[in-house]
């Protein structure tokens, strides 16, 4: 052979199970029908591999064509046999990698004229042709016999053959029936073993220009076996194994094939072995392995439909109507494989008498529809479940498109529930009279800072200017001396409501946004005096030179529910954004003072709400708002909000 002898060392150096199919895929690409596997042993184990086929073989003239180089097979310029088959190997590699099952590999070929060609590990590259006497015998074929064995691996075990090999050769025989393939003589038939198959489309990916349209094939087998994800040609030649670990919902033993021309692409440059190295491998692997989850955790629920049922005629289920909205429909799936995985682990829970049956799966669903994410380490806690349920418990828990999305909901129906309720305390007459500003609406505010921005975190709480300084340094990382406090112009402190941080995206990493919020009670209406408040608290910060030699942006409001047409007409200058009442600017110290009312930023909350809001379809009213704010904020809301739909002031 003229190629490097390193090269051709990579090329002979295969895995047992890949080496020992490459051997029947070049029977198969021969039109073999007929392929035997014999493991022959002898006094210490299994010292020979002889893979023996009807094919047709390759003529003694083309033996020194073929053997004398790498590639150059003449499946390259073809797609298909000349039987008609669809051809799996076309690189001309996958007869050397039989060197790496052991050291000595003969070729024999049957036929009017038959010849032998061997090879030794040695000498790679050095192969002996021979014609052998014509015996007159009518077999065709080719026997490879692979001696001197690397070493007893697990697959010369029959059983172990079988599994290892039928996930390899599931598709082609099932496309062609006629083909039989024996291991010692037991024959890998797909059909007997395969519980199920699906198809799913995945899409397409472009790889340099062209597109490539993915397919995912899952056989369910009705054994265990592995739980394995093969790269495949657009025909279903499996190539690659994705090396990584793919957990399913349940008891499923599954084969799955990633179909797709990308994929022959790949192995043709000789970049299919970086597997998730590439980047459209990647995703088109990550969407194989989100549809197989999906698959199977929907075959999870199919077969636990008997327990469902069981627990709806015995009016135990926690859920009275069926699921409509996205979000619903992800937390019955949830509670269904959860609730039935737990059934069949812990017995109890079905002997249980219907009161506490049906108290037990109360709570169960109450944990999924507000902490799906913290389900798994309560079932971790109380319950003494196998390490394998667990680990199928915590896979599903983990997956985005449920758990993430039920978290996601929740987050928007709180803080939906949240405005509502904020609204009422806001502008209903009763409640708004009876609102404090200090010890109810800043302290609801408080824990509440997304209303002015998700990025926004509260730095300052009800302190002096002083502190405001202090935080400033801390949170653009230097240690300036305060030997003497901030003060307004009038020399007094100041007391800051609130203030909230957050570092400004683009731009530098160290640029700081800091939103100085004066808060008034609602009946409270922004004048000339807030006005001139708020402008204090911005001036002490542009006059204070340590303030100054921090560069960042400041903005300050003033915020209540309406403004009188002074502080109306005052923050509304032609040139200006509306509500700007003043700003500065000077050595990289930006403020902006504004007049703000809570309806404004109710209204940009909703909006933000809004497209979540439709997707989720979940719709909220006044008296959930209400209960949300009395259970959640009690200790703020006492005296305020109402107990019924009447508008009497509880207490």
């Amino acid at each position: 052979m003229k190629v490097e002898h390193d090269h051709l060392e990579k090329v002979s150096s295969a895995s047992p199970d890949k080496a020992l199919a490459e051997l029947i895929w070049n029977a198969l690409d021969a039109d073999a029908t007929n392929v035997e596997i014999i493991f022959v042993d002898g006094e210490l184990g299994t010292d020979e591999i002889v893979v023996r086929d009807n094919g047709n073989g390759f003529t003694f003239r083309d033996a020194e064509s073929l053997f004398s180089s790498l590639g150059g097979s003449w499946k390259a310029r073809k797609d298909k046999s000349p039987g008609g088959r669809f051809l799996h190997g076309k690189e001309g590699q996958g007869r050397f990698k039989a060197f790496s099952l052991g050291r000595c590999v003969e070729w024999r070929v049957e036929g009017e004229a038959p010849f032998r060609l061997s090879g030794v590990a040695d000498s790679l590259g050095e192969f002996t042709l021979e014609e052998l006497e014509t015996t007159g015998g009518k077999r065709r074929g080719t026997t490879v016999t692979v001696r001197e064995l690397s070493r007893n691996f697990h697959i010369l075990d029959t059983k172990i053959a079988v599994e290892k090999l039928l996930p390899i050769f599931a598709l082609y025989l099932r496309t062609y029936s006629s083909i039989k393939i024996y291991v010692n003589g037991e024959q890998l038939d797909p059909e007997t073993e395969i519980n199920r198959t699906d198809t799913i489309k995945i899409g397409s990916v472009t790889y340099k220009e062209y597109e490539h349209p993915v397919e995912l094939e899952i056989i369910e087998w009705k054994n265990g076996a592995d739980r394995e994800l093969w790269y495949c040609t657009d025909n279903g030649f499996p190539l690659e194994r994705y090396q990584g670990q793919i957990r399913s919902i349940g008891d499923f033993g599954f084969s799955s094939y990633l179909k797709t021309s990308l994929v022959g692409v790949l192995n043709s440059e000789g970049t299919l072995g970086l597997g998730e190295l590439n980047s459209q491998l990647k995703d088109v692997s990550d969407a194989a392995i989100k549809s197989i989850k999906d698959h199977f955790a929907k075959r999870a629920i199919e077969l636990g439909q008997t327990q469902i049922r069981k627990w709806k005629s015995e009016n135990v289920y926690p859920f009275s109507h069926e699921a409509i909205s996205p979000v619903e429909i992800a937390e019955r799936q949830i509670f269904d494989i959860v609730a039935v995985k737990l059934s069949e682990s812990l017995p109890s829970l079905n002997q249980a008498d219907k009161k506490s049956k049906s108290f037990q799966l109360r709570m169960l669903r109450h944990a999924v529809e507000n902490s799906p994410e913290d389900l798994q380490s309560v079932i971790t806690e109380v319950l003494n479940l196998p390490k394998h349920k667990l680990a199928e418990l915590s896979e599903l828990l983990q997956d985005v498109s449920l758990s993430s999305m039920i978290s996601a909901s929740k987050l928007v129906s709180d803080r939906l529930k949240f405005l509502s309720g904020l609204e009422f305390l806001l502008f209903d007459p009763s409640a708004k009279k009876n609102l404090k500003e200090r010890s109810q609406l800043h302290r609801i505010v408080a824990e509440n800072s997304w209303l002015f921005g998700s990025e926004f975190e509260v730095s300052v709480d009800d302190q002096s200017l002083t502190e405001v300084l202090r935080k400033h340094s801390q949170k653009k990382g230097v240690n300036i001396p305060i030997d003497k406090p901030v003060t307004k112009v009038d020399g007094s402190k100041g007391i800051v409501d609130l203030m909230l941080s957050r570092a400004i995206p683009c731009n530098r990493d160290d640029e700081i946004e800091h939103l100085v919020v004066e808060l008034k009670a609602p009946k409270v209406k922004i004048g000339t005096t807030e006005c001139n408040q708020i402008e204090e608290y911005a001036y002490a910060v542009i006059d204070d030179e340590r303030f100054s030699s921090l560069t960042a942006t400041w903005n300050f409001w003033i915020l209540s529910n309406d403004v009188d047409p002074v502080a109306k007409k005052k923050s509304n200058q032609d040139g200006r954004a509306r509500g700007i009442l003043a700003q500065n600017s000077e050595n990289g110290v930006r403020v902006t003072i504004w007049v703000k009312e809570w309806s404004q930023i109710i209204k940009e909350n909703k909006h933000r709400l809004e497209f979540i809001r439709d997707k989720l379809n979940y719709s909220v009213d006044r008296q959930q708002g209400i209960k949300h704010l009395r259970e959640v904020y009690s200790e703020f809301t006492r005296g305020v909000t109402v107990n019924s739909e009447s508008d009497e002031v509880g207490a």
